[in-house]
């Protein structure tokens, strides 16, 4: 009969999260059809790599916002002929040999946004190269959205020999358009005043929940850059790894050494246990998501409000349960 019980405990519990799940991509599911926007694709990398110099005049007149004036012509007409450069333009060629088919992936962020934030205008695409930079793959400034194509030629191209797995894991063509609602997200949330682990870990959930918004029909995999395996870990362990930091007494700790095993880009988290290389890096991230989550669930707030919010004012309105 205990037995039995438990069974039926557990497919309470389940059913609760499944609930508590399908009312979250409810609430975000918006009809955003009638909304015009323009998604208007500039291919810089296309018109400057691998070019005669003699054309630079005219490039830098097409494209005056990315030649800085104290640089001078010798740097950009060598960096024009550079062999890598040229390679990669080959690469990215072949991979992008136009981005017409992912305007309407990228035409959807766009009209998210705008459904939350009527003000916004979408801005103009310019692609190129950053030497693999990572760390920024989209570039959202003023009116322009700089996109890194050498950040988005799939994981296993050779060009990323090298590169860390976990890295390379989010470099191809479908994290491009998760990429551009990042760089977005990131002017829309400023930095938590407060400098503890929970203010930090519920800022991130903040960026993340408006990717929620922003990429309804895109896996929380995706949007967080976690391979399916290190998704199923974080889902699985949520209980413990919330337990870990209330025995610890972590979170309104300003460590900043807890940045380092929680939140930075890492192939895993530390916990420093035999755990550590089974589960997905910056945990934190994933439970901050998971608060704002229950926030947004539990009160009637517009994003704009939420994320003016102080963190820990959305964690006492959360009433945060992790899963079991």
């Amino acid at each position: 009969m205990k037995g039995v019980f438990n069974k039926l405990i557990l497919s309470g519990l389940t059913i609760m999260l499944l609930i508590v799940a399908c009312k979250n991509k409810k609430m975000l599911d918006v009809d955003v059809s009638k909304i015009p926007v323009q998604v208007r694709i500039l291919r810089f990398d296309r018109d400057f790599y691998g070019q005669s110099v003699s054309k630079l005049p005219d490039i830098k007149h097409k494209y005056p916002f990315m030649f800085p004036p104290r640089v001078p012509d010798s740097i950009w007409a060598k960096k024009m002929q550079d062999s890598l450069l040229v390679d990669l333009k080959t690469q990215s060629d072949s991979v992008f040999p136009n981005l017409e088919t992912y305007k309407p992936a990228i035409a959807d962020v766009f009209k998210h946004i705008k459904y939350y934030f009527p003000k916004f205008k979408e801005p103009k695409l310019v692609t190129l190269y950053s030497d693999w930079n990572y760390l920024k793959k989209a570039v959202y400034v003023d009116s322009l959205e700089l996109v890194s194509l050498d950040n988005f030629l799939g994981k296993n191209n050779r060009i990323y020999k090298g590169i860390p797995q976990y890295i390379k894991q989010n470099m191809n063509p479908e994290n491009l358009p998760v990429a551009i609602a990042e760089s977005i997200v990131e002017t829309q949330v400023a930095p938590p005043k407060s400098k503890t682990f929970l203010a930090k870990m519920i800022n991130f959930g903040k960026r993340l929940y408006l990717l929620d918004a922003y990429l309804p029909k895109t896996p929380d995999s995706l949007k967080i850059g976690y391979s399916t395996g290190k998704m199923k870990w974080a889902k699985e362990n949520e209980e413990g790894v919330w337990q870990y930091f209330i025995d610890r007494k972590l979170l309104y700790s300003s460590d900043q050494k807890l940045d380092m095993r929680f939140l930075n880009l890492a192939p895993y988290s530390k916990f420093y246990s035999e755990q550590d290389l089974h589960s997905p890096g910056y945990i934190g991230r994933y439970i901050g998501w998971q608060i704002v989550r229950s926030f947004m669930q539990k009160n009637k707030v517009s994003l704009q409000k939420m994320i003016r919010m102080p963190e820990e004012e959305i964690f006492k309105q959360s009433k945060y349960k992790p899963r079991k």
